[in-house]
């Protein structure tokens, strides 16, 4: 006998996602993004459907996440996902507000909803008009909003005209603008856990406030939001364009990140553009301070620059050299934090923030998911610390302390030139990979994260009264996990065998049909496609075949041509 129950579970599952398939201007808004981001060998921009996420393989472990029901039923309904096929999957006990569910991993890299929509509070009374806005505003806008205010013309300079309506006429300069990243802090996090940022609720009120903010450029990735952040820049002209670029060779997949060059050494070029920081830091005679801080140095540095490596292209510029920026991440080996002292220094502060030690001074007043026995132990669980109260913590500390030591000790805080100060605030991220946007655990993290952003203010307020601007914004934002959202998973593994399928069988496991793959873009190996006559056309339908669970993983394939000049 047909079960009626089911049957309209299904439709409603059915009528969602083809509400998420068919609605207006994906195509359009992925296009644009690949015309911002397509690299000069790129010769494809795949599409996944919604949902769906493709990188690195998953994790061995699966972990324990913790959840809600009002807020995963708001979730769904964001989504156009049902509730009652989630209640019948996980076999939920229909009286428990609270429950738990194992999950395994999520990401971010598309240009859907989910990882685009971002939110940018800039706070700065006496330059910025308090207000609500509706226009569309990226990442990449940020900068020349401080090069407006500032009034300082940089290479990467966008016509920010559009928003002369924020703008007060205050011709003093602030002593100090101050870039706080959320990351993978999209508007679905604030959706779903209301009432865990009560600050930054109320900083709306206080500042300019833009709700339509969206992140323009293919891949919703950390280094790419913070290269846009910190450059003002597109992937097509910065060349960063991913977290890392992966390869195939002698059967196995490798994979390198961002900024590491081939002898697997720091090499700072591959940022093709001068970040805001080196040309103003530059212009002012190497007087102003820059801090940039992030546990992931692909962050910190996106958002800093060049430091000392900065190679000026002008005259003009040449009369001065570049110096060193306070430019500083996490070295997980030695639980400490780090920097490539070829272009970057460390302030002395840095020496206090062990992490171990940390998790020992703080761990009686923060109620975590994981406990570390000893330092090797906390190496092992180095991703729970970094997606917990424990980095949110330590994260907002140390740069308050930072910027104590560089420039309130050091009188620069009333010496009339502007100093820059970038940190991110990153245990969203590792908290929303590990255990999902959606977890109550994530909720916690947004809880302390909205806290070190008021004191990061307050102590803002205390030392430079009204003379500082602070902007709050994302990198990205990111898919739900797939347990809730019903989304598939493909490894780069299975993408290489997939595609290579194609070749010879003696030849499978020693060449690629795919030179290069990141996760939206790929590039070809045309000489060996000419060597065993296999078309572009039919790598297309190759990809577009790849099943998991038996559905189709990909919803569009477009060749470089195809990709019209949709720019902003």
């Amino acid at each position: 006998m047909i079960n009626q129950k089911n049957i309209k579970r299904n439709n409603a599952l059915i009528i969602g996602i083809l509400l998420v398939l068919f609605s207006c201007g994906w195509e359009k808004d992925y296009k644009r993004a690949a015309y911002l981001s397509i690299q000069p060998d790129t010769d494809l921009i795949l599409a996944p459907f919604p949902f769906n996420i493709f990188d690195r393989e998953a994790r061995d472990a699966i972990t324990l996440s913790h959840y809600s029901k009002e807020e995963v039923k708001n979730i769904l309904e964001d989504h156009n996902l049902s509730w009652e096929t989630l209640n019948h999957e996980w076999q939920l006990d229909a009286e428990d507000e609270n429950f738990s569910k194992e999950v395994n991993y999520t990401s971010h890299y598309t240009q859907y909803f989910y990882d685009t929509e971002i939110p940018i509070w800039i706070y700065g009374p006496k330059w910025i008009r308090t207000g609500q806005y509706s226009d569309e505003i990226n990442q990449q806008h940020i900068p020349s909003i401080y090069g407006k205010i500032l009034n300082f013309k940089f290479k990467n300079t966008i016509d920010v005209s559009y928003l002369e309506k924020i703008f007060k006429n205050e011709t003093t300069k602030p002593e100090i603008i101050v870039t706080v990243v959320v990351d993978q802090g999209g508007r679905q996090l604030y959706k779903a856990h209301k009432g865990a940022y009560p600050f930054l609720e109320d900083l709306k009120n206080k500042s300019a406030y833009f709700k339509k903010a969206k992140v323009a450029h293919l891949e919703s990735h950390t280094a790419v939001g913070h290269m846009a952040i910190g450059t003002g820049a597109f992937p097509k002209d910065s060349k960063i364009f991913s977290n890392e670029i992966y390869t195939y060779a002698d059967g196995k997949v490798l994979h390198r990140p961002v900024y590491q060059g081939k002898n697997k050494d720091w090499d700072l070029s591959e940022m093709e553009v001068p970040s805001f920081a080196d040309e103003w830091d530059l212009s002012n005679n190497n007087e102003p301070i820059v801090v940039s801080q992030c546990y992931a140095a692909r962050a910190a540095v996106g958002m800093a620059g060049h430091g000392k490596l900065f190679n000026p292209v002008t005259n003009e510029s040449r009369k001065n050299s570049p110096d060193n920026d306070y430019v500083y991440w996490q070295d997980i080996k030695n639980l400490s934090w780090s920097t490539y002292t070829d272009a970057f220094l460390v302030p002395k502060s840095v020496q206090k923030y062990n992490l171990y030690q940390f998790y020992l001074n703080h761990k009686k007043d923060i109620s975590t998911h994981f406990e570390a026995k000893n330092p090797v132990d906390l190496i092992t669980k180095i991703h729970h610390f970094q997606g917990s109260e424990f980095q949110a913590k330590m994260d907002g500390a140390l740069f308050r302390d930072s910027i104590t030591e560089t420039i309130l000790n050091a009188k620069k805080d009333k010496d009339g030139i502007t100093d820059l100060g970038y940190v991110t605030l990153k245990a969203t991220d590792a908290v929303g990979h590990l255990y999902g946007w959606e977890s109550k655990e994530a909720e916690q993290v947004l809880k302390a994260t909205d806290k070190e952003i008021e004191t990061i203010f307050e102590f803002l307020k205390t030392n430079f009264g009204d003379n500082f601007i602070m902007v709050v914004t994302a990198d990205h934002g990111a898919a739900p996990m797939p347990e809730i959202s019903n989304g598939l998973f493909l490894s780069h593994e299975m993408f290489f065998d997939s595609v290579n399928q194609l070749l010879p069988e003696s030849e499978r496991t020693k060449h690629s049909l795919v030179k290069w793959v990141a996760h939206s873009q790929l590039s070809l190996d045309r000489d060996l496609m000419k060597k065993y006559q296999i078309s572009e056309e039919a790598i297309i339908q190759k990809i577009m075949s790849i099943q998991v669970k038996d559905r189709n993983f990909f919803r569009k394939i477009w060749k470089r041509e195809e990709i019209p000049n949709l720019s902003l």
